[in-house]
């Protein structure tokens, strides 16, 4: 099975660079600071498509100079960013299966979602973005496999950010598996317990923004973004996606229960 290693990626990054196509604003925008800053990551594979993703990180709505995701909305950059994808067979990027041009819109926070299909069953795939001056990292796909063929996969849930670091990732990532399968409380809305060894660092979140903000801040951890980037994920929900013990209208935790 094909690994990935930081050699590797630095050969992907050259090679890549040097067959890109210029597509629209893909090809105009100018960034100080890597927009990509939160990693690649791909999912809910099928035995003929997957799903790629990104999410760039902007602000300063009068020149694209600095990335932070914790920065007022205010400052955020308030305009639609034309994003290049693209999809491959080797980590070189010479043999191009897909590609394409995606618009990344404020209203879903720059966000990447790239269906790919038309892909062939059980095999791996490599997957990058660019837009100007900036390339991703190499992500690494699978598409299911037809039939009753096996595939090893792993299981993670509750990732308290502030309670451990994500080690337990990083093995992942170092890992023979196919599949990573998620089984909620990816984020926490909340602190728990008084040994915690770092600081989510703004209070318990309830609108559309600060929810972003704290994925942003779980996906910054470099251990986390290397099991997404080795591997497809398919993920569920719990109840700290939103709130405690939340069920059905009912969110009694919540400091803004509306």
């Amino acid at each position: 099975m094909p690994r990935i290693d930081r050699r590797s990626l630095l050969a992907c990054g050259l090679a890549a660079a040097a067959i890109w196509r210029p597509l629209g604003r893909a090809r105009a925008a100018s960034f100080k600071a890597d927009p990509f800053s939160l990693g690649v990551a791909s999912g809910s594979p099928r035995a003929n498509s997957v799903v790629i993703w990104t999410r760039l990180i902007l602000k300063d709505t009068s020149a694209i100079t600095s990335a932070d995701p914790f920065a007022p909305a205010s400052k955020r950059v308030a305009e639609p960013m034309d994003i290049e994808w693209m999809v491959a067979e080797d980590e070189t990027f010479s043999k191009t299966v897909q590609s394409g041009l995606f618009r990344a819109v404020p209203e879903f926070a720059h966000s990447v979602h790239v269906e790919v299909k038309g892909l062939e069953p059980g095999r791996w795939y490599f997957y990058r973005f660019r837009s100007g001056n900036a390339t991703s990292p190499v992500g690494r796909t699978r598409t299911a496999p037809e039939g009753g063929d096996a595939f090893r996969f792993a299981f993670a849930s509750c990732q308290q950010y502030e309670q451990g670091f994500y080690s337990a990732y990083g093995e992942m990532a170092r890992s023979d598996l196919d599949l990573v399968v998620h089984l909620g409380d990816y984020i926490y809305e909340r602190s728990y317990g008084n040994e915690l060894v770092r600081q989510h660092g703004t209070g318990v979140p309830s609108l559309l923004y600060e929810f972003r903000d704290r994925y942003a801040l779980y996906k910054s951890d470099p251990q986390l973004q290397a099991a997404h980037a080795a591997f497809p994920w398919l993920t569920i929900w719990d109840d700290h996606e939103v709130s405690n013990n939340y069920a059905s209208d009912r969110a009694p935790d919540a400091p803004n229960p509306a």
